[in-house]
């Protein structure tokens, strides 16, 4: 009795892989109409009562129409486009914010895999110990493409609140640092609206702390006097900050430390007595086992990042403790108080929903 039900498994995980390939071809051609602006053309000249040829929509991407012709052809097969029996081409208005945010991702996405050679070398048992941050050329800035419009919604009314410094922040007075601030975009944020503060924000990759510094005021489009960035390893602070701040943040950036445990006792070292440490982090359990039967498919995600980025990241030296993206809650918790913290709050973040927000208190 049992074969009818292997077979019946065995052409299921078949049907199962072939749509993941298929998929996989989708998402390639989406982040291609990503890195065009085909989507953005599209949803600028096409419409359901006037849906766009492939000349009109090439011209506006400055792209070859014989190219574009095909791309067309390929998104409305995938049903991400809808095309007329005259092989006119359109986005249904209510997809468009959806199809042109999904399309970023995927291209976001396509970019971490381009050290895809390397990365293989890295996985054999005589490869190098990881990847250096300068094999992702692409991937930050497109990563931000994707993060920075949720941040501008989220940070300054839902990330702040949760923390309860709010009421200090707008009094003024206060310091506050950001670990692995990537291009600044978080800090830029928090100096605009709470002038009276003092900001400073750090990362190891000179690229990112590059384009942090050329940020200005959205309002004013001055530069900033209560914001600098830095060059520095989240390992090794500047020895003279002792008690240095009143709020540490980190966000997202714990897991890539090749050591983060020494991070967290310099965050530790850096926080004033009376200070709050903030750090956002990806939601897991520390167990692949637990993962899957409690996340199920939104825990591909982060394993697939780690796969392709933050483990190699993590683990590109000699010490490196290479945590992986899905390091969990049980880990955190425990290298939180290994690292000096006597408290530690876990808060849920619906608007992230694959996020958690630990809070924790010398």
């Amino acid at each position: 009795m049992s074969e009818p039900n292997n077979s019946n498994q065995l052409e299921s995980l078949q049907q199962r892989l072939g749509n993941i390939a298929k998929h996989q071809l989708i998402s390639y051609c989406m982040a291609l109409g990503d890195q065009l602006g085909l989507f953005d053309a599209l949803a600028a000249i096409g419409s359901e009562e006037h849906p766009a040829k492939p000349k009109e929509v090439a011209d506006k991407a400055d792209c070859k129409e014989r190219y574009v012709k095909e791309w067309l052809g390929m998104m409305a097969c995938a049903d991400v486009i809808e095309v007329t029996e005259d092989e006119k081409f359109f986005i249904k208005p209510e997809n468009k914010e959806v199809v042109i945010a999904s399309a970023a991702q995927m291209s976001m996405i396509m970019s971490v895999t381009e050290p895809y050679k390397k990365l293989v070398d890295v996985y054999k048992k005589n490869g190098p110990l990881g990847l250096p941050y300068s094999d992702f050329t692409t991937f930050y800035n497109k990563l931000s493409k994707v993060h920075e419009p949720f941040d501008k919604i989220h940070l300054i009314r839902d990330v702040i609140p949760l923390i309860a410094v709010q009421e200090r922040l707008e009094a003024g007075g206060l310091r506050i640092l950001d670990v692995g601030c990537g291009n600044g975009s978080h800090m830029s944020l928090m100096a605009e609206k709470y002038p009276k503060c003092q900001f400073i924000g750090i990362d190891i990759a000179e690229a990112a702390i590059q384009e942090a510094k050329s940020r200005r005021n959205e309002s004013t489009g001055a530069a900033f006097d209560n914001l600098e960035f830095q060059v520095m390893d989240a390992s090794q602070m500047n020895s003279s900050w002792i008690d240095s701040f009143d709020l540490v943040l980190i966000f997202d950036a714990c897991h890539d430390q090749m050591r983060p445990d020494l991070c967290l006792r310099e965050i530790h070292r850096v926080l004033k007595s009376d200070g709050r440490f903030a750090m956002l982090e990806i939601k897991g359990t520390s167990s692949i086992y637990k993962d899957k039967q409690m996340f199920g498919q939104a825990a591909i995600t982060p394993y697939s990042l780690s796969v392709l980025h933050c483990l190699p990241i993590a683990s590109n030296s000699e010490d490196a403790l290479g945590l992986g993206t899905a390091w969990g809650q049980v880990r955190a918790e425990s290298m939180l108080r290994e690292a000096g913290f006597s408290k530690v709050d876990i808060v849920e973040t619906p608007f992230f929903p694959l996020n958690v927000l630990y809070i924790s208190y010398k």
